[in-house]
């Protein structure tokens, strides 16, 4: 089990490296965005291996918050951006289809 978990933490953290990168080098807002929420998801993947490690549910809690403000912080930023469009764009009016 522990040389799994090895595997694992490896995986991930190659994982990590590689969108770490895609953070500081991505061309675009929404490349830096998407390898933020990458990062994010690896930090939780790792959480899990080390409450499966421990033998340790505590850790679950430690899991839901941590990816509960990832996601709030990727929709937040990405909310922004939306605003500061329409900024850039004042006579274009916002256009919802929920169709």
């Amino acid at each position: 089990m522990s040389d799994v978990l090895t595997i694992c933490y490896i995986g991930l953290f190659l994982a990590s490296i590689l969108s770490l990168t895609r953070l500081i080098v991505g061309p675009t807002t929404l490349d830096r965005v998407l390898a933020f929420d990458a990062v994010a998801l690896c930090a939780a993947g790792m959480i899990i291996l080390f409450s499966i490690q421990v033998s340790s549910i505590y850790y679950i809690e430690l899991l839901l918050i941590f990816s509960l403000l990832g996601f709030t912080t990727v929709l937040g930023y990405l909310d922004y951006l939306s605003h500061l469009k329409n900024e850039n764009n004042p006579d274009q009016e916002e256009d919802y289809d929920f169709e």
